[in-house]
C-alpha cells in the first residue's frame, strides 16, 4: 500500500497507463519489479523535495543508458537518483521491493548499500535517505 497525499514536499505526476509502462518496459528490454510499476500506476515519477527523484516512463529509459547500468549492473534498473552522484536500484525480479543505492561513478551492486526493503513503503514515509 502506498499513501503518497501524507508525505511532506512530495511533488507526483499524473498516474501512468499499463500501456506507457508496457511500452518503457520494451524500450528497456526488461520487465520492471511489480512494486515499481505499482508506483507508476500512483503517480509517474515523483521528487520529494529536491533531494530524491524517482522516475517516471518518460525518464527511465534515458537515465539508465546514461548511468549505463545495463553495462554495468547487469540484472538491475535505475529507479531514481538523489541528485548528488548516487543511484536508487532495483534487482529485475517481478517480486522484488528492495532499493539499493550505489555512487554513479562506481554502478556495481557489489558496492551498493540497501536503501529500503520496501520501496512502497518507503515512498510513503518520505523517501528519507540517511
Amino acid at each position: 500500500m502506498i499513501n503518497l497525499p501524507q508525505t511532506l514536499g512530495l511533488i507526483i505526476n499524473n498516474p501512468e497507463t499499463d500501456i506507457n509502462i508496457q511500452e518503457a518496459e520494451s524500450q528497456l528490454n526488461m520487465i520492471l519489479p511489480h512494486a515499481y510499476k505499482t508506483l507508476l500506476k500512483r503517480t509517474n515519477g515523483c521528487s520529494i523535495g529536491g533531494d530524491v527523484l524517482l522516475y517516471g516512463t518518460e525518464d527511465i529509459t534515458e537515465r539508465n543508458a546514461t548511468w549505463e547500468v545495463q553495462q554495468y549492473a547487469s540484472g538491475y534498473v535505475a529507479i531514481g537518483d538523489d541528485g548528488g552522484g548516487q543511484v536508487l536500484l532495483m534487482r529485475l525480479v517481478e517480486d522484488e521491493k528492495k532499493v539499493w543505492i550505489v555512487d554513479a561513478g562506481v554502478m556495481d551492486p557489489q558496492h551498493a548499500e540497501l536503501m529500503t526493503g520496501n520501496l512502497l513503503k518507503w515512498v510513503s514515509e518520505g523517501c528519507i535517505i540517511e
